[in-house]
């Protein structure tokens, strides 16, 4: 017997140290936490800083005793600690979504007398080998020649550059929300997802029927994506991090998209996922407490198709996106007029059809629930006044500061607008102005798109340019509405002159700052309907201004096209570092 359990300590040597040094990370845990009540520190707090200390004593002695991975530079040194603690954190996450999955179809019985026991095993289970996996083969994976690393097939074909990038993405974002959820669960700050997406998830759980049953101003498919996360969560907080999952497999997902669309602008698409990863992060409270994310995604995906000719799916995703969130209808008239200026009839009609089947089918349950309010989310904004972010609401604003005009303030519709004389009756001029211009930027396209231009680039342009005259001539211009440009200006960045890129992916650096500041000065220290002081007024302004000329930027691009090829660097090897 002691020589058969000896051989099996031999043979499975490195299991052997990883559970033992496990259990030591648990009494680091245990002591920790007690060590830190004691001395007088907030019990969710000491929770907290005792799983720091634990991962941080499990990093060191995995790297060091379990997988001997020793000798590291300072910057793979740096890369295996944000890749540890991204995966704990990941595993983390996962655990505390399955649990409540596993008890809700009903392993959560008693077991040896604890109420979901059972379920908190099987969640242990799984939370160890994952972690095990993802320390040896992901955080402390060999690169010599006699351990050569063995990826999943689907991995292992992957673009390595495009696995980096993704890799690089999980890291970043995976402890940035890490901060950003721990700061949502100890400051008191509201948010979007933990009460009003929450809630409606509740209504839908509970067997109510959007629209018919209770007001909602999303449409449908926006109303799937919503419930999702309820489904794997139990409370509100729950539910915002179930949401944050779903937030960071589409984000992934849009990280492929554009990368592999940058491809044909530069031969280091790998910089594209770096402008990617950081629009996204300089957004990340929008990001994941809004859904703009999603149809985002669905609308950069479809141009992704698009520039693949697989059309299908590119109007499959068209149709999706339109469903979440009305604005990626936009690029539905660029892309028929593609197809026209090729007499590509049949593929118009295609793509007609799978937008009206597909809208049809996501209708259908609401309108045979109540006919008469399944287009809710198409009238709810009808009748509001101007937000107070929208351009024109600044510009009046400003004014009405001065006491040149009369403008009041007041809290509907879910936002601050303003109202008065001049407000109203410009309100009821936005639809049809707004409607003007974008069908300019329509004119523009059939006229300036040449056999000899370069297609994508024309089409990417224009939808862009369609989109941002939705958002500025409009009543509304809701902060998170900038996430809706992240993959247009991901790729921008490689269709205009390298020695434009910095200014370009900097002016869109700023607006996002004043877009935050704006958050500070006129959300943060005032009540909902009191009035915005100058400098919140100014800040405004100014974002809005940089917003027009970011606009101006994207339709010159639409009027004369992408850079010429040796001015955007993607023949160069040495592409200028942003």
């Amino acid at each position: 017997m002691p020589n058969d359990i000896s051989e099996f300590v031999t043979k499975h040597d490195e299991g052997v140290r990883y559970i033992l040094f496990g259990v030591l990370t648990v009494i680091v845990s245990w002591v920790t936490y007690a060590a830190f009540v004691f001395v007088g520190i907030d019990l969710a707090v000491s929770n907290i800083l005792s799983w720091f200390c634990a991962v941080l004593f499990a990093f060191v002695v995995n790297k060091i005793y379990v997988f001997r991975c020793t000798g590291s530079s300072t910057v793979r040194l740096g890369a295996e600690l944000l890749s540890f603690f991204g995966g704990r954190i990941a595993t983390g996450v996962l655990a505390g979504i399955l649990f409540p999955a596993l008890c809700a179809i009903g392993l959560g019985f008693t077991f040896l007398g604890v109420a979901g026991l059972f379920a908190r095993g099987v969640t242990s289970v799984v939370e160890i080998v994952l972690n095990y996996l993802i320390s040896k083969f992901i955080v402390f994976r060999k690169t010599d020649s006699e351990h050569p690393i063995k990826l999943p097939r689907f991995l292992a074909e992957m673009d390595p550059g495009l696995l980096r990038s993704l890799v690089k993405f999980t890291e970043i974002f995976a402890f940035a929300a890490v901060i950003y959820y721990t700061v949502f669960r100890f400051s008191g700050i509201d948010s979007e997802v933990g009460t009003l997406y929450f809630g409606y998830a509740e209504h839908m759980v509970s067997g109510k029927m959007p629209y018919s049953d209770f007001d909602a101003e999303y449409p449908p498919f926006a109303m799937l994506i919503i419930l999702i996360p309820r489904l794997y969560s139990f409370d509100s907080f729950t539910y915002q991090i179930a949401f944050g999952v779903l937030v960071f497999v589409f984000l992934l997902a849009g990280l492929c998209w554009t990368y592999r669309i940058s491809e044909k602008y530069t031969k280091k698409p790998e910089r594209a996922a770096d402008f990617y990863i950081v629009f996204t992060l300089v957004l990340l409270d929008f990001v994941l407490d809004r859904y703009d994310v999603f149809p985002m995604i669905m609308l950069i995906g479809s141009l992704y198709f698009f520039s693949r000719e697989k059309y299908a799916a590119s109007w499959i995703m068209l149709a999706l996106g339109t469903v979440t969130k009305l604005y990626p209808a936009l690029a539905a008239p660029v892309f028929l007029l593609y197809f026209i200026k090729r007499k590509e009839y049949g593929q118009a009609a295609k793509g007609i059809g799978i937008c009206l089947i597909i809208g049809a089918l996501c209708m259908l349950p609401f309108v045979i629930a109540d006919f008469d309010s399944a287009f809710m989310f198409l009238t709810y904004h009808m009748d509001r006044g101007l937000q107070t972010e929208a351009p024109v609401s600044s510009v009046l604003m400003l004014l009405g500061n001065l006491g040149v005009i009369d403008v009041s303030y007041i809290f509907n519709y879910g936002s601050d607008n303003i109202y008065g004389p001049i407000p109203d009756a410009m309100a009821k001029v936005m639809m049809p102005l707004m409607a003007v211009f974008i069908l300019a930027v329509y004119a523009i396209y059939a006229v300036r798109s040449k056999e000899d231009r370069d297609a994508y680039a024309d089409v990417h342009y224009a939808v862009f340019a369609a989109v941002m005259m939705f958002m500025l001539v409009n009543k509304v211009l809701s902060s998170q509405y900038l996430i809706w440009i992240i993959g247009f200006m991901t790729i921008m960045m490689f269709l205009v002159a390298r020695s434009k890129r910095s200014f370009t992916g900097y002016l869109f650096i700023v607006i996002v700052a004043l877009t935050q500041l704006n958050l500070v000065i006129n959300y943060a220290f005032r009540d909902a309907g009191e009035e915005f002081s100058l400098i919140g007024i100014l800040i405004l302004v100014i974002r809005n201004a940089l917003l027009i000329y970011l606009a101006y930027l994207v339709v010159r691009g639409l009027l004369n096209g992408p850079a010429p090829q040796t001015e955007l660097g993607g023949g160069d090897e040495t592409v200028e570092e942003i």
